[in-house]
């Protein structure tokens, strides 16, 4: 039997919301955005924002599971509004100092139970949000509802539990984990946060906004297979 090295002892008797919290405060950045993690996590932003360059703009956008704003830096549109919204309070004290456009807000939101009133968004995106929260169909739907008519939504999914998206995680932020000895706390974490598989959300994505204009792109390579992929982008019209 495979001998299992036990939690550091200040982890052990988190609660699984603490858990979660403790690692995005402590040891997100440093596990996710350096070496080869960093690579990946670059190009999936842009991969995120292609086709909205400097030429477009958007009177509001809405960012659903901001965290510390680490998508903001490549937007390249213009806007009147950009709201940054997760799960947890922030503001803007977590952005890089070189961060000066206005029209910045910061909201706490639950992205299943949406504050905002229909129709009211250019433009709504979310990166690495679907996989984790509670209800992905309830979220789906309140995105579908605040996007108006001819808005743009971009959609990320990493290809979790796909071969190739699982070699790079272990290669990228789990080897990253392991210099810190926190490989353990990293596994337990993504088995707690990755509660939603790939294949599923894909066919939610497809039923909710399915009056709409949607393009699937797979990554690295266009259209190949999620098992084959590290993550999925949706760029839908809403119609």
């Amino acid at each position: 039997m495979r001998e299992r090295k036990p939690l550091p002892t200040d982890w052990v008797n988190l609660s699984p919301r603490d858990y979660v919290k403790k690692w995005y405060d402590e040891y997100y950045s440093c596990c996710v955005y350096c070496n080869a993690a960093g690579f990946g996590q670059r190009f999936m932003h842009r991969s995120i924002e292609h086709q909205h360059d400097a030429s477009c703009h958007y009177n509001r956008v809405l960012e659903i599971g901001a965290n510390h704003g680490e998508h903001l830096q490549y937007v390249q549109h213009t806007f009147d509004e950009y709201l940054l919204t997760d799960i947890e309070s922030f503001d803007r004290s977590v952005l890089s100092p070189s961060e000066t456009r206005s029209g910045l807000i910061f909201q706490r939101e639950d992205a299943c139970k949406l504050s905002f009133p229909d129709s009211h968004f250019d433009r709504v995106l979310c990166s690495c949000v679907l996989h984790h929260v509670d209800n992905a169909e309830s979220a789906l739907t309140e995105l579908h509802r605040v996007l108006k008519t001819n808005g743009r939504a971009d959609l990320f999914l990493s290809c979790d539990p796909g071969f190739l998206f699982r070699l790079g995680r272990y290669l990228g932020p789990v080897h990253e984990a392991k210099k810190l000895g926190l490989d353990g706390v990293k596994r337990l974490l993504d088995a707690r946060d990755h509660r939603n598989h790939v294949a599923g959300l894909t066919r939610l994505i497809r039923h909710v906004f399915r009056h709409d204009e949607i393009i699937e792109k797979s990554y690295p390579i266009p259209f190949m297979s999620w098992n084959l992929s590290f993550w999925k982008v949706f760029k839908i019209t809403k119609k």
